[in-house]
């Protein structure tokens, strides 16, 4: 934190005080609250006087969230619930609905292989956008983002991208290699997107459904939380 907030939890709701002009509320996509407000705010009116919107958001992101009920205990891959089970080394049976691995770290580390792999393949399908890009590609575990592109030319992917199925795995990829391009969100960007993903507005909108669905899952709550 920084110099000046205070943080504090109770039932859920997360209450950060800093020097702000006025408050700001988040239900976070596992339903608890984030509240942002100057010191002396009086937070638990601001909570009473936004109960109707507070319920209407949770009931929305539990609509979104609604394939993965009863199945956050499963690790989702490639749009599917896998089971996990244990084994010497990773391995992914798409037929059985498996994925073997001696633990979260191995499984951590063959999940970005796998989607490392999958993303060098992808963007060759898309040499007008690529050219002769020079920069890395890396996979990671971000927090807000499906991936980024930096003015290097450098590519992050979230590790989250290889629980999508394939039409959302080839969007996030199209969009990225995008930005090779065009670094902003501008119309030429779109335009850039559309010509190869025309279909690019539901998948932006499948893309927010499937983020609640994975902020709810245990399996890709503890890869999210590894150090």
């Amino acid at each position: 934190m920084n110099r000046g907030e205070k943080e504090s939890t109770v039932d859920g709701t997360t209450v950060i005080r800093k020097p702000v002009r006025s408050a700001r509320l988040q239900v976070r996509p596992d339903g608890t609250l984030r509240v942002v407000a100057p010191p002396a705010f009086d937070v638990e009116g601001f909570l009473q006087r936004n109960a109707a919107w507070i319920e209407k958001r949770r009931r929305e992101l539990d609509r979104l969230a609604a394939d993965g009920r009863g199945r956050e205990d499963l690790l989702l891959l490639h749009g599917r619930f896998c089971r996990l089970v244990p084994a010497a080394r990773f391995a992914i049976d798409e037929t059985r609905g498996t994925v073997a691995c001696p633990s979260v770290p191995a499984l951590r580390r063959g999940l970005s292989r796998t989607l490392k792999e999958e993303v060098l393949g992808r963007l060759e399908a898309y040499p007008d956008l690529v050219g002769r890009r020079e920069g890395r590609i890396a996979v990671k575990m971000q927090k807000t983002r499906w991936g980024s592109c930096s003015a290097l030319g450098n590519l992050n992917i979230n590790l989250r991208v290889v629980a999508l199925p394939e039409t959302l795995r080839e969007y996030v990829v199209v969009h990225e290699a995008a930005h090779l391009r065009e670094q902003n969100h501008s119309k030429r960007f779109w335009r850039l997107v559309g010509d190869r993903y025309p279909n690019y507005q539901a998948a932006e909108a499948e893309l927010r459904r499937y983020w609640i669905i994975l902020e709810r899952n245990r399996i890709w709550g503890t890869l999210r939380d590894m150090r």
